[in-house]
C-alpha cells in the first residue's frame, strides 16, 4: 500500500518529464527498460522470494547499494553519515566495489562491507558488461546468495536504475527504499518520488531519508584522517624540500573514464602560469601505475602515493586543479577547493559544492550530459576549453584562499564529520 500510494501521487505530476530531467533517458531505451521490467514480471514468481511477518519500523540492519566508482562512494558519504545518525543501533552494511572496499574503512559510517564485482559496472564495452560467460556473473550470484541469508530489515539504492532495484529486491529484504524513475518501481515496498528542485546526486540519496522518517542534516559530511596520516603526509613534503607554510596548489590531470580528460599539456600550462604568478609550490599528482609526467618546472613536485597517503597530502593543499573526477570528489570530501574542468557531465548533478570552488565549463553543448561515450569523435565540449580560462578560475580563487589560515595538524580535527578546521 505504501508503494501504491507514493506512485500515484508522483504519477500524476508528470514521470516523463522527470524521468528526462534526471536520466535523459531516450523512448528507445525505455522501451528496453519496460521489457526488461516484463521478463522481471515473467521470472519473478519463478524464484524463492522471503516470507515476512511484520516490516520494522526502526531496522535492526540495513543494506546500502552502490557498488560503482570512487566519486560515487565520495558522493554517498553524507548520505551515510546521516543514515549512521539517524540508526545509531542498526548494523549497517555496503555493498561496494571489490576495489574500494577499504575507501570508508575507520570512518564509522559502516558495519560491514559487502565487496562485490557486479558484472555490468566492470566494464565500457556494452557487450562485455552483459556478456554471460563472463566469470564475473558466478562471483556476483554467490555474493547474492550470501546477502540473502543475512535477511537484512531494509535495502536502500539512491540510483533510478531498473537493476538496482532488481538487486533489492534479490537481497530479499523486508523493506526496500529507492526510486522507481528508471524502472523496477514494483519491485520496492517503497518507490520515493524524486525532489525535482535537488537534482545533485548527493540530494538524490539524502532524499531517501526523507522516505525513511529522517529528514537529513546536510552539513554532514567529510572523511577523517588520524594525527599519524598527516604527520606522514607533512614529512613527506619536508621530503621534498617543500617549506613549511608554503601555498600547495595540486594539480591532478587524471580521470578513469577518458572522455573527461582536458590532457596534461594543457594542466603543464597552467602549473607554469601559477608557477610564473605566484610562490606557490605544486604537488602533481598521478595514480601509481597511471604515468603522468610532471613538467620540468621549480617548485613542481611529482607525487604518485597510495591512496591513504594521497588523502593525507591532499588534505593539506590549499587548492586542487583537475577533472570531473574522483580526486575532485575526495578534495570536497577534504574540504580542499578545487577549480574542476568539466566536459561532457553536469556540475548539476556531480560538481563540487563548496563556497571557494569553481567549475569552467562550456555551458552552450546540447548533448551534454553524454556520460562515459561521446557520440563524436571526440568530446569537444572539454576540448575547446582554454588553458586561459582555467588559469582565469585560478587567479580568482587564490586571493580568497591566501586570506584563509593555512591547515596544520593542530588545526585538524580527525574526528570531524563537517568541520575541518579549528583553533589550535
Amino acid at each position: 500500500m505504501r508503494n501504491r500510494l507514493q506512485w500515484n501521487g508522483f504519477e500524476a505530476n508528470g514521470e516523463v518529464a522527470a524521468r528526462a530531467s534526471f536520466l535523459k533517458m531516450t523512448p528507445r531505451k525505455w522501451r528496453l527498460v519496460r521489457a526488461f521490467e516484463g521478463v522481471l514480471r515473467f521470472i519473478l514468481p519463478m524464484l524463492p522470494a522471503r516470507a515476512f511477518e511484520t516490516v520494522a519500523a526502526q531496522p535492526k540492519t540495513i543494506l546500502v547499494v552502490e557498488y560503482w566508482n570512487l566519486g560515487d562512494l565520495a558522493i554517498l558519504v553524507p548520505f551515510l553519515r546521516n543514515l549512521r545518525a539517524g540508526f545509531s543501533r542498526a548494523k549497517i552494511s555496503l555493498l561496494v566495489n571489490e576495489s574500494l572496499k577499504t575507501f570508508l574503512e575507520g570512518q564509522g559510517l559502516v558495519d560491514e562491507f559487502i565487496p562485490v564485482r557486479v558484472p555490468w559496472a566492470q566494464h565500457f564495452s556494452r557487450w562485455k558488461k552483459y556478456n554471460p560467460f563472463s566469470g564475473h556473473w558466478i562471483s556476483f550470484v554467490r555474493t547474492i546468495i550470501g546477502i540473502r541469508k543475512k535477511q537484512f530489515d531494509w535495502a536502500i539504492s539512491g540510483r533510478m536504475d531498473v537493476r538496482d532495484n532488481f538487486l533489492l529486491w534479490l537481497s530479499g529484504a523486508a523493506r526496500r527504499i529507492g526510486y522507481g524513475l528508471g524502472g523496477g518501481g514494483f519491485l520496492l515496498t517503497d518507490r520515493v518520488a524524486p525532489d525535482l528542485s535537488r537534482p545533485h546526486r548527493a540530494d538524490i540519496w539524502l532524499h531517501l531519508l526523507d522516505a525513511a522518517g529522517k529528514p537529513p542534516n546536510r552539513g554532514l559530511s567529510g572523511f577523517r584522517l588520524t594525527r599519524s596520516e598527516l604527520a606522514s603526509a607533512e614529512a613527506f613534503l619536508r621530503d621534498q624540500g617543500i617549506p613549511a607554510g608554503a601555498f600547495l596548489i595540486g594539480v591532478h590531470p587524471g580521470a578513469r573514464i577518458a572522455v573527461r580528460r582536458w590532457g596534461d599539456e594543457k594542466f603543464a600550462e597552467v602549473a607554469r602560469h601559477i608557477l610564473r604568478e605566484n610562490d606557490a609550490h605544486i604537488l602533481w599528482f598521478s595514480d601509481p601505475g597511471i604515468p603522468s609526467d610532471a613538467p620540468r618546472l621549480e617548485r613542481c613536485h611529482a607525487v604518485s602515493l597510495e591512496f591513504r597517503s594521497f588523502l593525507a597530502v591532499l588534505s593539506l593543499c590549499r587548492l586542487l586543479i583537475c577533472n570531473d573526477s574522483g580526486p575532485m570528489h575526495l578534495a570536497g570530501l577534504l574540504q580542499v577547493p578545487v577549480v574542476a574542468v568539466f566536459g561532457p557531465q553536469k556540475p548539476d548533478w556531480f560538481g563540487p559544492r563548496g563556497t571557494h570552488d569553481r567549475v569552467v565549463i562550456q555551458p552552450e553543448f546540447w548533448c551534454r550530459p553524454c556520460f562515459d561515450y561521446c557520440i563524436f569523435g571526440e568530446p569537444h565540449c572539454l576540448r575547446t576549453i582554454t588553458q586561459g580560462q582555467v588559469i582565469a578560475s585560478v587567479r580568482e580563487a587564490i586571493p580568497e584562499l591566501r586570506a584563509e589560515p593555512p591547515l596544520t595538524i593542530g588545526s585538524y580535527v580527525a574526528a570531524a564529520t563537517g568541520e575541518r578546521r579549528i583553533n589550535g
